[in-house]
């Protein structure tokens, strides 16, 4: 008797915590991701409509667009990987997918911003992009460290040298300027975002075949 009561106390102790890190966890995502309980309108939202205005001065330039604004060190970026990229081969013709590293000197997020845009001008990024992710995410790894670094290059096949002369370059520079100015255009403080249209920023909200959906709504102009 006395065994099962154990018993019956160890599994309602084990369910007490499942509940608990499960609402922990909702709680830390609408707080660090959405920003639900924020009384600041800059704040992140899960939705938000620009102006006008912004929309006519805004930096990106292409039409029709879905701008991804991500980091090195976002587990939800690295966790989306495959379901965004078998959604952009679903936009219809003439439509763009886009990813930026988001690139600000005062958000944690942004310390990658240099390695991504370097990367891409060596047209490697997206072949090494999991790779980045798996270095920093799991096994916790300071890329933003020039050792960790060239070490993680040098174990990338990646060549040291050609990576050095264009983190320098002049087109690594402008698209870091870019990536900022959309960063601080669309006032991204959280990662992922997606911009759409140049119009409208989004967050994930829902399960992701429902979230494609809703971007393809917003593409085609539908609220």
């Amino acid at each position: 008797m006395a065994i099962q009561f154990k018993r019956a106390g160890f599994i309602s102790y084990s369910l007490f915590l499942i509940i608990v890190s499960s609402l922990m966890t909702v709680l830390c995502y609408h707080l660090f991701v959405f920003n639900t309980f924020a009384t600041d309108e800059t704040q992140t939202q899960a939705f938000r409509e620009v102006s006008a205005e912004q929309i006519k001065n805004s930096p990106i330039k292409d039409d029709n667009s879905i701008i991804e604004v991500m980091s090195y060190g976002c587990h939800y970026c690295a966790a989306n990987e495959e379901n965004l990229t078998e959604f952009a081969r679903t936009l219809p013709a003439g439509s763009i997918f886009k990813t930026i590293h988001i690139t600000s000197d005062s958000n944690g997020l942004a310390v990658y911003a240099p390695i991504f845009a370097t990367l891409e001008a060596m047209g490697i990024e997206e072949n090494v992009r999991d790779s980045a992710y798996n270095a920093i995410i799991t096994r916790n790894l300071n890329l933003a460290d020039e050792p960790t670094l060239l070490t993680w290059l040098v174990k990338n096949n990646i060549d040291v040298k050609q990576f050095q002369a264009t983190r320098q370059s002049e087109a690594v520079k402008a698209r870091l300027a870019e990536m900022a100015d959309i960063t601080r255009h669309y006032a991204i403080t959280a990662t992922p975002m997606f911009i759409i249209n140049k119009r409208y920023v989004v967050a994930q909200d829902r399960d992701f075949p429902e979230f494609a959906q809703r971007m393809q709504q917003l593409l085609k102009g539908e609220k």
